[in-house]
């Protein structure tokens, strides 16, 4: 984050929370299985480093608009993987933790537009 907007304690927190969503859904996405993630979802790399954007924001509008950007990616993972009719290893833990991350994003995004 640069220093030339501030952050709340929540919003702190929700990035805490953000973080590890990411890498949970990383560690998932990651399994060395024949019917992983992994193997269908090459596309899901922009959810793995989505936290990056957001964490590189330098000011509060920068953030809001990488903020959205990272909640369309994961609404589109999500529901690529919700609609998928194919067996995946994990897919249920998968669908989870996108849910875990959209929450705690539209939080964030909350939180940072009553900032304003």
């Amino acid at each position: 984050m640069n220093n030339k907007f501030s952050i709340t304690k929540k919003m702190t927190e929700t990035l805490v929370h953000v973080c590890y969503d990411v890498v949970e859904f990383s560690r998932l996405y990651e399994q060395d299985h024949p019917n992983s993630a992994k193997h269908l979802f090459q596309c899901n790399e922009e959810v793995k480093n989505g936290f990056k954007w957001i964490v590189n924001a330098h000011t509060t509008s920068e953030f809001q608009s990488k903020v959205s950007h990272y909640l369309n990616v994961v609404k589109l993972a999500k529901q690529l993987y919700q609609e998928i009719q194919i067996d995946i290893e994990s897919k249920e833990k998968i669908i989870d933790q996108l849910t875990n991350l959209q929450t705690h994003l539209n939080n964030l995004k909350e939180e940072a537009s009553t900032k304003q």
